[in-house]
């Protein structure tokens, strides 16, 4: 079985950080804002042509006004099966000021709801990673000091849990190789995402979640992390390593089958794992990736269908 690449878009101006697909076969995609105002989110069309979504305010950040209303530094966006379109927000340039996040009707575009957070929980030490979804619940991993925030969506309160926890930071040892080059800030030190990725496993019943580049993923108990009772030693001591990985994982999603798909940055390439964690033979289906031009040498960023048959 093989696979192959189709290109399904470009861009000329902007990066890219994230793409979803809807039921009905819709493409958005995120823009964030490390190099300046982007629209932050965009439908990608049939012809491989964009458009800012929903193609209001939300799209018109100029590096001036509420950043609270726009668009800012867009770090990943999710479709829940709901009906809406979830946007985490870093709301600063330069990841320096307040997050947010933002619930979009996926049909009209109409904001359901913004979620905000109190300033001792939400800061310039902080930064929206990604959002999962569980009953009544969202889950967000909060890579910056490393934390979840959970949030009952029945009233939008919300707890913070874990902040700082080793568990939720990286090792020493999880400085990422890609072409051949270790990754660090422009001063050499080593670039530590922390707590980033996650993703609810097939028997939904279990969280897995894990550091950006790390080489572990991790597991805990859903109805343990939920439970606003419970105290933060008795959410840590449940959880364990569920598999090690070993290499440098940038990406993690699941299919309807219960397959974890891995973006591998070192080895430009999606590993595939079972939802017993092992690695199962290809199998027809047909994902979406993406592709930058490592260390932002020029280049467009690329969006792929990669179809297995």
């Amino acid at each position: 079985m093989t696979a192959q690449l189709h290109e399904v878009s470009t861009s000329d101006n902007f990066l890219w950080n994230g793409v979803v697909t809807t039921e009905c076969g819709r493409l958005f995609a995120s823009m964030p804002g490390w190099t300046g105002p982007t629209p932050g989110v965009v439908e990608i069309l049939k012809d491989g042509s964009w458009k800012p979504f929903p193609g209001n305010e939300w799209n018109n950040w100029s590096g001036q006004g509420d950043s609270l209303k726009h668009f800012v530094d867009v770090n990943s966006i999710f479709n829940d099966g709901r009906g809406s379109l979830w946007v985490l927000d870093a709301a600063a340039p330069d990841f320096s000021d307040a997050i947010e996040g933002a619930e979009l009707d996926i049909t009209t575009g109409e904001t359901r709801r913004t979620l905000a957070f109190r300033p001792e929980d939400a800061h310039a030490g902080t930064r929206l990673a990604h959002i999962r979804f569980w009953k009544h619940y969202a889950i967000m991993a909060e890579s910056r000091e490393g934390s979840f925030y959970v949030i009952d969506l029945r009233d939008n309160s919300y707890r913070r849990i874990l902040a700082g926890h080793p568990l939720m930071r990286c090792h020493a040892e999880d400085v990422p190789v890609i072409e051949g080059r270790k990754v660090t800030l422009q001063n050499g030190q080593p670039m530590y995402i922390h707590n980033d990725l996650l993703e609810i496993h097939q028997n939904n019943q279990t969280l897995l979640f894990m550091c950006l580049f790390g080489a572990r993923i991790f597991q805990v108990d859903l109805n343990l992390i939920t439970d606003f009772a419970r105290s933060e030693d008795e959410i840590a001591a449940g959880v364990s390593v569920y598999k090690e990985i070993g290499t440098w994982i940038a990406g993690m999603c699941r299919d309807k089958a219960g397959n974890i798909y891995l973006s591998d940055a070192e080895n430009n390439g999606i590993s595939v794992m079972n939802p017993a964690g092992e690695s199962p033979p290809p199998h027809p289906g047909c994902a979406y990736c993406l592709a930058h031009r490592p260390f932002r040498r020029p280049g467009q960023p690329r969006l792929f269908s990669v179809h297995s048959a």
